[in-house]
């Protein structure tokens, strides 16, 4: 088990899309965070005291379906370059290599969560001190922000995974990881109405942003939509090609 994880975390730090992703997350956060809304801010903006607490949630937001980009990868790569079967054949049982994408894409979404959370309200600030304003004094509920933006930032790539695996085609696991957010839910809304906030990423955007469900309401139902979604990608992740 041990060797696998180390293989996956191998490959992570290796392929050069993981890096192109994290210069395009600290693009757009120098861009909006810096720029449009602390060297940008308007007066009403600046006598918030929530402002940079709204922020972090507002970073991890944005990020998070790019983020889940580099899980994406990490599986697909080797199902388009056919580099699967080294992977599969060098472990002892496939759910050892199922596990090892799993954690290491989980650990990274957790790093890459806390790490450009915590970038934004920075960069607000400096922009703010630049452009020669100041801010009222802030409150920032550190310990429910923490819990909120790991949880989702998490998730996320936790259902990129689960699609990746899924699909294994790597346009169609990247085009469906943006796309199911932004235009099949919203879609599916029109017909569920008023209980489209149980959808999974509808859930998830209500741990962030104060929605109709409580935050710990909303953070159940994301919790039950990994959880399904965990066990049929494994069955198919283990039972797919067993020939290989």
């Amino acid at each position: 088990m041990i060797p696998a994880i180390k293989a996956e975390f191998r490959k992570l730090v290796t392929v050069r899309s993981t890096y192109v992703i994290l210069a395009a997350c600290l693009a757009i956060e120098m861009l909006f965070a810096f720029y449009a809304t602390g060297y940008k801010a308007d007066a009403a903006a600046l006598r918030d005291p929530l402002m940079l607490a709204g922020e972090v949630t507002t970073a991890v937001s944005a990020l998070s379906v790019i983020i889940a980009l580099i899980g994406v990868l990490l599986v697909t790569h080797e199902y388009r370059y056919n580099t699967i079967l080294y992977t599969l054949t060098s472990a002892k049982r496939r759910s050892y290599v199922f596990l090892a994408k799993f954690l290491v894409i989980g650990v990274l979404a957790v790093v890459l969560s806390l790490l450009f959370g915590a970038l934004s309200p920075v960069l607000v600030t400096l922009g703010v001190q630049l452009s020669g304003h100041s801010m009222v004094p802030q409150v920032i509920p550190y310990g429910d922000i923490l819990w909120r933006i790991v949880f989702a930032g998490w998730c996320f790539s936790i259902f990129g995974f689960i699609l990746a695996v899924i699909i294994r085609a790597q346009l169609g696991a990247a085009i469906s990881i943006f796309l199911i957010p932004t235009t099949l839910e919203p879609l599916l809304g029109l017909v569920l109405k008023s209980n489209h906030i149980y959808l999974p990423f509808a859930a998830l955007s209500n741990v962030l942003e104060k929605g109709k469900l409580s935050y710990t309401h909303a953070a159940a139902v994301a919790s039950i939509y990994v959880g399904v979604g965990l066990i049929i990608s494994w069955v198919l992740f283990v039972r797919r090609d067993v020939n290989n």
